[in-house]
């Protein structure tokens, strides 16, 4: 089995700080959570993975041959990108990786879903594509409920559902696909065309888009409170942890908090959903639902 993880976006909906970081190494409880998909892959027992990579590139580089040597049995292959491609392009771009059923998740996706499931339903059905759905913030993918096939994107109804940055192609459907950079747009046109598009809906599992500072900042707090459970992040049995030494006189911790190593704290402040990445450093004061970098 394959996967093709994309990863090449600016993440400009996380200004400023995707300016130092690219997004799909923004850390989970200190794991990025690249690191994160790549372990779940991994234990899926996918050996072939596919990233395609642009934005902070040299950085993103770094940590896919560092993980590559760290797990040998998982052949990875980078597709760099001279100008940003889009989701489309991406898959274009990378067209003679897909030998083979390909299950893609986009790089900002946190998620405990079980995808056997997925490719459960992808090798029983007749259908090149299959998107995994669920109710969420986004509801706009209409889909004919009596066969649970696609039947339109981007169109906000109650009945609608979310895609959750997820799916399974068979590598046929590729040459189809004119040179559009939205992916999205590619799919409404197959299917005018008549293309079959299955839809996974799931409504018992957890799904996160990262890709916003509220989204990243409320993925810490589902999983500090233990409203669910990524076997692929690291665990704390208390919803503050504070990995620092450098933690001045007078400092309060509410709610929860995650505080890297390395991480300075003034005197006098107080803290309350609030994370810090390592080297941060904390002036005296009141924070509360902040990135602290």
């Amino acid at each position: 089995m394959q996967a093709f993880i994309l990863s090449a976006g600016k993440g400009t909906r996380l200004l400023p700080y995707t300016k130092f970081l690219p997004k799909p190494l923004f850390p989970i409880l200190g794991k990025p959570i690249i690191e994160i998909i790549l372990d779940q892959l991994k234990n899926l027992g996918i050996t072939s993975v596919g990233i395609n990579v642009f934005h902070l590139k040299d950085k993103l580089i770094n940590f896919i041959k560092s993980y590559q040597k760290k797990n040998p049995q998982i052949e990875i292959q980078i597709f760099e990108e001279r100008e940003l491609m889009g989701t489309g392009g991406a898959i274009l771009n990378a067209k003679n990786f897909f030998k083979e059923k390909t299950l893609i998740i986009n790089s900002d996706i946190l998620t405990n879903f079980d995808f056997k499931k997925l490719f459960s339903l992808f090798n029983n059905s007749s259908n090149p594509i299959t998107m995994l759905l669920y109710k969420g913030d986004n509801n706009n993918v209409e889909i004919n409920v009596n066969s649970n096939i696609i039947v339109s994107f981007r169109k906000q109804k109650s009945d609608s559902f979310t895609f959750a940055g997820i799916q399974i192609i068979d590598p046929t459907i590729i040459k189809y696909f004119p040179f559009k950079k939205d992916l999205i747009e590619i799919y409404q046109n197959l299917i005018k065309m008549g293309v079959k598009i299955s839809a996974y809906i799931e409504n018992k599992s957890y799904f996160r888009d990262i890709g916003t500072v509220e989204n990243y900042l409320k993925a810490h707090e589902d999983l500090l409170i233990k409203k669910f459970n990524i076997p692929e992040t690291p665990f704390y049995s208390h919803p503050v942890v504070v990995k620092t030494r450098n933690v001045g006189n007078n400092t309060i911790f509410k709610n929860w908090v995650y505080i890297e190593k390395d991480t300075v704290v003034e005197d006098n402040t107080q803290l309350s959903k609030v994370i810090s990445w390592r080297g941060a450093y904390i002036k005296s004061g009141t924070y509360e639902n902040q990135l602290l970098i």
